[in-house]
């Protein structure tokens, strides 16, 4: 296989990809100066030699490098048309994520100060280069991660793992700042009219994402009252009471030896639910729906506490009884 044969099997030129009229046409992104770094690791990496099949692909991202490079870079799809073009040809090698973390590292710490001072915080902490640090981590982890025949990840869905980030760094270290976060959902923000005033444009930003939260709210607790009545009790007690296993295994009447068994069992069956799920949910971009979830532990483990705490929470009455729905929602109890 060589460079020409690759580059034909997935074309970087296609039109799943940005053309150069639309490059030059994109928002401005400082990107050239990454893009010589990550060029010269890539040619370094071809001159140490490998694997016919490896080559091949460094010489099909040079290709690809030099084409963006002589379209003029300096933009946010000339920065998408690198990503993904790599992406496409099945380059996810550590150059490729720093390359990415090179171009956005001054706009994601632009973002998680923003975040911070919008909380109330000081923007100009020292945890700022952690938060960096933590996004350029987990952006690795969704390139390595990518799978697809045909890749549209967006500059705007990386910068804003940046904001998650900063959000569970807030949630954690001060509780008192979930008052102030703008994507916290309450009750007079799923309907009611607020006293304050948005613009237009801000109303319907907002309004799509609660209708989002509350998609995926459903999603998540469908998937939990779809296991079995023990199994859905014990991953309650756990990740919404936050009782240890000895306090489960007393309140379930459980050995505590099975409790762990019990749980884990639970999570996996709720995971595959949860993910079969997502298909049903409108707005929700598909790669970070599907292959982040799948791959991102921690954030599978904190769904359902998220799911049980946004709007008006859960139903008291039904939750008591093991099945879990919006206090929002009609009561099948009632």
């Amino acid at each position: 296989m060589n460079a020409a044969t690759l580059v034909n099997e997935v074309d970087p030129a296609e039109a799943a990809l940005p053309s150069a009229e639309a490059v030059r046409k994109s928002p401005p992104l400082q990107v050239l100066p990454a893009l010589r770094r990550f060029k010269q690791a890539v040619r370094s990496a071809w001159r140490r030699g490998g694997d016919e099949a490896r080559q091949a692909r460094r010489e099909a991202v040079l290709a690809l490098l030099t084409a963006v490079a002589d379209d003029g870079p300096n933009t946010v799809a000339g920065f998408e048309r690198v990503l993904n073009g790599c992406l496409d040809l099945g380059y996810r090698a550590q150059p490729l994520a720093a390359f990415v973390f090179d171009a956005l590292q001054r706009r994601l710490a632009g973002r998680v100060r923003r975040r911070l001072a919008r909380s109330g915080h000081d923007p100009d902490c020292a945890e700022v280069a952690d938060l960096v640090s933590a996004t350029a981590v987990a952006v690795q982890k969704l390139i390595r991660g990518a799978r697809r025949e045909r890749h549209t990840l967006r500059y705007a869905l990386l910068i804003s793992i940046a904001d998650h980030r900063t959000i569970d760094y807030l949630r954690r270290r001060r509780p008192e700042y979930r008052e102030s976060m703008d994507d916290q959902l309450h009750g007079d923000s799923l309907g009611a009219s607020g006293e304050h005033t948005l613009s237009p444009e801000r109303a319907l930003w907002q309004a799509e994402r609660n209708a989002l939260a509350l998609a995926l709210q459903g999603a998540v607790l469908g998937a939990v009252n779809a296991l079995a009545p023990a199994e859905r009790r014990a991953l309650v007690l756990v990740e919404i009471e936050g009782l240890g296993y000895p306090a489960v295994a007393e309140r379930t009447g459980m050995k505590r030896t099975d409790v762990g068994n019990v749980v884990r069992r639970a999570r996996l069956q709720r995971d595959r639910a949860f993910v079969a799920r997502l298909r049903d949910v409108e707005g929700l971009d598909q790669h970070l729906g599907f292959g982040g979830l799948q791959a991102h532990r921690e954030l599978r483990l904190n769904m359902l506490t998220w799911a049980a705490e946004i709007g008006q929470g859960l139903c008291p009455c039904c939750r008591a009884d093991g099945f879990l729905h919006a206090a929002s929602a009609p009561c099948p109890a009632a």
